[in-house]
């Protein structure tokens, strides 16, 4: 069954509009579990994005997007220790989208984080991951699951 959907369907906000900031576990499992198709899971970095100022009725100071990323796996390359990430969740607020909550998001993580490489899967039934390859990360690889399912790999390198 092909999960697509028309994002015309979705009110629009803008990151722009929006403060991004570390949130603490419980605040983002929630928005997660009521947000994100998966639910929530564990993450060690949660960051959030809050209106600045009132749009469409919602407050300011409602939190419109969540993001989370794994905490860091660590392999030798060469004579180099790589310090990866995984961003393992992001949802914006149901009925919502939000323009650039993905980029203002991951861009919080990297200046507070600073990680070698982020990497991070779409499911191929839900997105072709074109918002990935914008944020500048390239795909490396595809796998196909028994019930067809296709999961999507890409990665972010930044050092």
């Amino acid at each position: 069954m092909n999960m697509s959907y028309d994002i015309n369907i979705f009110k629009r906000l803008f990151a722009r509009n929006c403060e991004a900031g570390r949130i603490i576990k419980e605040l983002a499992y929630n928005f997660l579990a009521e947000n994100h198709r998966l639910g929530a899971t564990k993450c060690r970095y949660f960051y959030g994005l809050f209106l600045k100022k009132e749009s469409y009725g919602l407050p300011a100071g409602t939190l419109v997007a969540v993001a989370g990323f794994s905490g860091s796996r660590i392999w030798r390359k060469g004579d180099s220790t790589v310090h990866s990430y995984e961003w393992v969740r992001y949802a914006s607020l149901h009925g919502f989208g939000v323009n650039g909550g993905m980029g203002k998001l991951l861009n919080a993580f990297i200046d507070e984080v600073h990680p070698d490489d982020i990497m991070s899967y779409a499911d191929a039934s839900w997105s072709n991951g074109d918002v990935y390859r914008k944020l500048g990360f390239t795909e490396e690889a595809s796998k196909t699951f028994p019930d067809g399912k296709v999961s999507l790999k890409f990665r972010l390198k930044l050092r």
